[in-house]
């Protein structure tokens, strides 16, 4: 257009006609685009001042830089999308795989919560038959409930909360965390009758107390499971204790002492497997394999909380220093 009324004007001027050159005129709209046309005059009535070549380059260039930002705009947004439907398809085969994953571990949680499961029972029914057998006394109900409390209940409740318990894993965390306090709390009121029942039977008889090393390891491991119970309801509450302990201190404490006090526990009752009471009715490969079957409890139970307790310790050490 321009380069026409450029020819017309010559033209004209050859012919011996004066014309008035036609004013060109570039718009500014809200929407940022441009658009040239012509205009006679103002509002007012005046005319407004013809625009010089290097305005009109000043506005052509601007309206290409726009249009190098929106398309630079547009290529980083497909870019930006291009990347997310990546992710989006990386984090689907991962999430696939996550699932393959748990599958498989699910059918060796079967295999091994059955092994342990049966273990667990057939150790602590065997020694609840012997206790009886022949007759029930008040010694009967220690060695029952002092197996019923660790191995079923105890073994139970830390399999609970560390995930390898086929009947929990699948469960909110709210919800294991209640049903380790209740376990617990059932194993603490057994492991108290126990000891109740003991102390009163040696009172009964006139023997004097913790003097074998079953009954040593039994007083210990009974402190060490109070303190186990003291530092659950601490982490139980961490939130509302915040400003007296950090969270993760309670935590830390209540997997060292309910570590100590699950070992502790299985090797007293090892021991009493040894001791005189249940050597009386039972042979040598009998109490051996009774032991085996107990280490292998613990081994399963206590590995998860021994590498959790690590990782703790470890978190707190490099937020402290």
């Amino acid at each position: 257009d321009f380069l026409g009324v450029q020819q017309n004007n010559y033209g004209a001027a050859t012919a011996g006609i004066v014309v008035r050159p036609r004013e060109i005129r570039q718009t500014h709209p809200v929407n940022g685009t441009y658009q040239i046309g012509t205009q006679l005059a103002s509002s007012m009535g005046g005319e407004e001042p013809e625009g010089t070549s290097a305005e009109h380059e000043q506005l052509f260039s601007d309206y290409r830089d726009d249009d190098d930002r929106r398309e630079s705009i547009e290529e980083t947004t497909a870019t930006v999308e291009g990347m997310d439907r990546g992710k989006r398809n990386g984090n689907r085969n991962v999430n696939n795989r996550a699932i393959d994953r748990s599958a498989t571990f699910s059918r060796k949680l079967v295999l091994a919560n059955v092994l342990i499961n049966v273990l667990m029972f057939g150790v602590a029914g065997y020694i609840t038959y012997h206790c009886f057998n022949k007759a029930m006394v008040l010694f009967s109900w220690h060695p029952t409930f002092m197996s019923i409390g660790y191995l079923i209940l105890m073994s139970q409740a830390v399999l609970t909360m560390s995930g390898a318990n086929y009947f929990t894993h699948r469960c909110q965390h709210r919800t294991k965390v209640f049903l380790h306090w209740l376990l617990q709390a059932v194993a603490g009121v057994l492991i108290s009758i126990a000891s109740v029942c003991i102390f009163l039977n040696k009172m009964r008889l006139g023997k004097p107390h913790f003097q074998t090393l079953h009954g040593i390891f039994g007083l210990v491991t009974v402190c060490f499971t109070l303190a186990s119970i003291a530092g659950g309801v601490t982490t139980k509450y961490a939130f509302q204790l915040r400003h007296y302990m950090r969270p993760i201190y309670s935590k830390i404490g209540h997997g060292i002492f309910g570590t100590v006090a699950y070992l502790l526990a299985t090797s007293t009752i090892s021991l009493g497997v040894y001791s005189r009471w249940f050597q009386e009715d039972n042979d040598a490969n009998l109490r051996l394999t009774l032991v085996i079957a107990i280490v292998t409890i613990a081994l399963y139970v206590i590995v998860a909380p021994i590498a959790n307790t690590v990782q703790r310790i470890r978190t707190a050490v490099r937020t402290t220093l």
